[in-house]
């Protein structure tokens, strides 16, 4: 590896704070993905009463459902990092995590949908809603940004380096740092996306980047300092705030000689 990172039993520390997790394949990304929620939710609840979260869809809500029994679902608060907002997808996040809402029991209350409107509008009215709230729901706020410190982001990504609906070059991710919004519309998607200074002001970051495919962005991203051409490669460890990639042999095969 270039950037000279510490390799330790909990992943390969690199020299900007970032950790990244190499496991054998997605069965253990799944497994590792639980495992991870579940400490990071049972450390927030035994310390303020509650668990934020943020998912998106797909392969790293999946192993969640396997979640039930594990930690107290009363007290989790969801949040969709990214969503449609028009047309006949609206609302897809939202129905995709029915799985994991049914299996866990979660308290219709506490799962946080985005509203259905004109992606503009509806990035603007979950946002306040967020806002207003927040306290409410145990959420915090980044000291570094002034925004909501939720506990955890949960995020996919593709090849492209796209992660939530922040792809490279578009107005979502152009205006950062600094926008000082929380959500943002997702330019040509229809929907919304949490922010970039959004997810960095968080505690802790997961994303996931296991497939084959996806090896050339990874060592893009974490061979050298922060790629800021795609956004994945521009979520910073700061203090406050832990960021995770997790990883397989296969993604990983460029970053490790």
């Amino acid at each position: 590896m270039h950037c000279h990172a510490l390799l330790l039993a909990s992943g390969l520390v690199l020299p900007d704070g970032r950790v990244a997790h190499v496991l054998r394949d997605d069965a253990a990304v799944a497994g590792f993905i639980r495992s991870r929620v579940a400490e990071l939710a049972n450390a927030a609840i035994a310390e303020t009463g509650a668990f934020s979260m943020s998912i998106g869809s797909g392969t790293t809500v999946a192993p969640l459902v396997e979640l039930a029994g594990e930690l107290d679902f009363s007290r989790l608060h969801l949040f969709f990092g990214n969503e449609r907002t028009e047309g006949d997808a609206a609302g897809k996040c939202f129905d995709g995590a029915a799985a994991l809402v049914e299996a866990c029991a979660i308290p219709p209350e506490n799962v946080h949908r985005v509203p259905s409107l004109v992606a503009e509008e509806a990035a603007t009215q979950y946002e306040a809603t967020i806002l207003s709230s927040a306290r409410e729901w145990g959420v915090g706020t980044c000291e570094r940004t002034g925004l909501p410190a939720l506990d955890l982001v949960l995020l996919g990504s593709g090849a492209d380096g796209h992660c939530a609906s922040l792809y490279p070059d578009s107005a979502q991710v152009v205006c950062s740092p600094g926008c000082q919004r929380m959500y943002l519309p997702a330019e040509g998607k229809g929907g919304v996306t949490l922010s970039i200074d959004a997810i960095c002001s968080a505690r802790n970051v997961i994303l996931s980047a296991g497939k084959a495919a996806q090896a050339e962005m990874v060592h893009k991203c974490l061979a050298g300092s922060l790629e800021p051409m795609l956004p994945a490669g521009m979520l910073a460890a700061s203090e406050g705030t832990q960021v995770e990639w997790l990883l397989t042999e296969a993604s990983a095969v460029h970053l490790i000689p």
